[in-house]
């Protein structure tokens, strides 16, 4: 025992054993001291009162160990486990006392009549010391009891710091000390029980393993469930077959399909969660069990035939829960019945075309398509998912099903429209400022239906939504063709050439957007000035303005514009082609896909309109027109008295007279890569009245009396419209800007 707390150090114990020994051998007696005559402050602490090493016999007085053999030793030497019976609670003090030292020798008893008195402590150790000094010749160089030291005699130096005395001891470890001197034999009793407990429990112990012939594995070809775990230890297959199955059966749903439906049972309401301890328990045990001849039998099959422990047993299912989730759903279709569902997946990209990203994705059109409603089985289906569950499988299909309700069919002409958005064309407003166009959001129709088509009940169908481009997107290609020109001489006075320039100007830049009107008298206005409508004419208020709406009118045909509502003029003007003209009452309309803008100005003593737009055509427009009647200028006389004031002499044109026409005009198409005639479209029929010649007559009638009759017969300008012939009656071999005809 090494030195603690509770130790009292005796640095010269080995040569207090010499003495000891020493002095038994010349006297045949012990050395130690009766035990009534040692004090408490001589009890050793730390083992001393134990008898020397040499005090006990050796193991030479034992039979050697092959003397018995093992088997002896585990099966007779021991007694079973449930032979042993060791009764501690009747061991008292009156039980036998063994001597705590053994081949101790025997105390002398004391004299009944007279007690001896108690040996001198000191006395006894010097008669020691004279002992060992006559048989060893060596001095001893310490007492266990300080004596006056004799005159020749020194005593060694003490301890640099003196052991504690023991009334300087804790009280609980004086009272510890006094138990043990009070029960010795008790406490050596107990110690000697609980090592004869430790001794049986090793041999049952070794009796045990000595037993298995499976050396405390599982047998060979072991399965539980798919997972092998033969040969392996109940703690290797605890690891084994959790890593294997981890958290399967808590987390993952077991999927019943019903020709397509699915229903689901969560482990919530199955309660599956699989007991590991317990499957490993019962595959340890397999083999272990049964008589000694069915045992063997086991043994012999595990070499070469596996043997699978189901995972059912151990998985905690609440069946009553499975079968009344089974039942509910097998008597109700509407609670198996899947509708048909659909939506766009993804984020909708910007379609405007300033700040359309062609590497934008588009979305996707998800279809996830519907399931019957079916009857089935409850019980049927039960025994399958109990199969299921104990081959760790999470999927079930029943083929004997019975389809009761369908899903509504899917209609995709109305999805497409639900989700289809029109490309749009950009624009200008009447002001001019471009509007940016956009593009147009749409699937495949027909590659839909396809894969419609395809498709079963519960597959999941994925379209990919498309750009659509639009035909114009930004206002720099708006205005970049020339749909149509005209020109006509704009020859007279001031007033007309000012009437004019402002009716070119008040045009000039207009934008008409797809399916926009345009009023020529709503646009060019009023605040004209009086001026000859043609030469030769009268003075009217805003002459000169029916020639620019004559021009306007030639353009519009060129540019294939609709023409509303048009008349022509009274009569036939000089600066235009018969049939080609038109009064300011004329109105167009766009009718193209994209916005037209119109051109127009008066300079060097020419009108000139255009229409720009983007050309989409592959032909263009040539004008011409055909008289088909004429009506001859009758003379008109005019009398004046005689000395009148206009001072017009006998026989003096006042006016030249203009015959009249029946015309019909035509817009006739060409190749726009070959220049052949490709047809020809009519346009209207026109009638201009004919202007009679005026003549001066003098007659010589009263002043009071003296009128001036002047009859002129008019013919109002009429338009009619018929449908277009395939081809004009008459054609013109060649164009001719004085017969009309002008190319686009």
């Amino acid at each position: 025992m090494s030195q603690g707390k509770f130790s009292s150090p005796r640095p010269h114990r080995e040569e207090e054993r010499e003495i000891e020994k020493a002095y038994r051998d010349l006297t045949r007696k012990s050395g130690k001291k009766p035990r009534a005559e040692r004090t408490a402050r001589e009890l050793p602490l730390d083992g001393d009162a134990l008898p020397a090493e040499d005090a006990f016999p050796t193991n030479e007085a034992f039979p050697a160990e092959e003397a018995f053999p093992a088997e002896d030793i585990a099966q007779e030497a021991f007694p079973a486990e449930e032979e042993l019976n060791l009764d501690f609670d009747n061991l008292t003090e009156e039980a036998p006392k063994a001597d705590p030292v053994p081949n101790r020798v025997p105390k002398k008893p004391a004299a009944p009549t007279q007690p001896e008195p108690p040996a001198d402590p000191a006395a006894e150790d010097w008669q020691i010391e004279d002992a060992f000094r006559k048989i060893t010749g060596k001095p001893v160089s310490h007492r266990r009891h300080i004596l006056e030291p004799e005159q020749d005699e020194v005593l060694p130096d003490p301890p640099e710091k003196a052991p504690k005395a023991s009334g300087d001891r804790p009280q609980w470890m004086a009272e510890v000390l006094e138990f043990y001197e009070q029960n010795k034999k008790l406490v050596l009793v107990a110690l000697c029980a609980l090592a004869v407990m430790l001794i049986v429990f090793v041999i049952l112990l070794f009796v045990r393993s000595a037993g298995d012939p499976y050396h405390g594995k599982i047998l060979n070809n072991v399965y539980i469930g798919d997972v092998d775990v033969g040969g392996m230890t109940q703690k290797e297959a605890i690891e084994a077959l959790t890593e294997a199955v981890g958290d399967s059966y808590e987390t993952q749903n077991m999927v019943i399909d019903l020709a397509g439906t699915e229903l689901l049972l969560s482990p919530k309401d199955s309660g599956a969660s699989l007991n590991v301890a317990t499957a490993v328990e019962e595959a340890y045990q397999y083999g272990r069990a049964g008589t000694q001849a069915e045992r063997d039998a086991i043994y012999k099959a595990s070499k070469t035939e596996p043997h699978y422990i189901s995972l059912l047993p151990h998985l905690n299912l609440k069946t009553e829960n499975i079968k009344k989730f089974l039942s509910e759903k097998s008597g109700n279709a509407g609670s198996t019945l899947v509708q048909t569902t659909y939506g766009l997946e993804g984020t909708q990209p910007e379609l405007s075309a300033d700040k359309f990203d062609k590497n934008a994705p588009c979305q996707t059109l998800l279809i996830q398509l519907g399931k019957p409603g079916v009857g089935f089985d409850p019980d049927e289906v039960y025994n399958l998912v109990l199969d299921a569950y104990s081959q760790r499988q999470f999927q079930v299909t029943v083929e004997n099903v019975e389809i009761l309700r369908e899903p509504d069919p899917i209609d995709l002409e109305k999805i497409y429209k639900e989700f289809y958005i029109a490309p749009v064309n950009a624009s200008v407003n009447a002001s001019g400022t471009a509007v940016a166009g956009s593009y147009g959001y749409g699937f495949d129709l027909e590659k839909a239906k396809k894969l419609l088509a395809d498709a079963k009940d519960g597959d999941e169908i994925r379209i990919p939504m498309e750009y659509i481009e639009p035909d114009l997107l930004g206002a720099d290609s708006f205005f970049k063709d020339t749909l149509g020109e005209y020109q006509t001489r704009g020859d007279g006075n001031d007033n007309r050439t000012y009437n004019l320039r402002q009716a070119c100007q008040a045009l000039n830049g207009r934008v008409l957007n797809p399916g926009e009107s345009l009023s020529f008298s709503a646009v060019v206005g009023s605040g004209y000035k009086s001026a000859p409508e043609d030469t030769g004419l009268d003075d009217t208020q805003g002459g000169g303005l029916a020639q620019v709406s004559s021009t306007l009118y030639c353009a519009a045909l060129l540019s294939d514009l609709t023409v509303t509502s048009r008349s022509g003029l009274a009569q036939m003007p000089s600066y235009i082609g018969s049939g080609l003209d038109a009064d300011t009452g004329l109105r167009l309309q766009n009718n193209l896909k994209y916005p037209v803008r119109i051109n127009a100005q008066y300079s060097g003593g020419y009108v000139r309109i255009s229409i720009s737009g983007t050309e989409d055509r592959d032909y263009y427009r040539m004008l011409g027109s055909e008289i088909t009647q004429t009506i001859k200028a009758e003379n008109e006389f005019v009398k004046f008295p005689y000395g009148h004031e206009e001072g017009h002499e006998q026989g003096d044109v006042i006016r030249e007279g203009r015959d009249g026409y029946q015309t019909k005009s035509y817009a006739v198409r060409y190749n726009r890569a070959t220049n052949a005639r490709i047809g020809s479209d009519y346009v209207a029929t026109t009638t201009y009245a004919a202007l009679s010649r005026q003549i001066a007559q003098i007659v010589d009638i009263p002043p009071e009396e003296t009128t001036v009759e002047t009859t002129v017969e008019t013919t109002e300008a009429t338009t009619e419209t018929t449908e277009a012939p395939t081809e004009a009656p008459t054609e013109s071999t060649s164009p001719d800007w004085e017969n009309g005809w002008e190319a686009a």
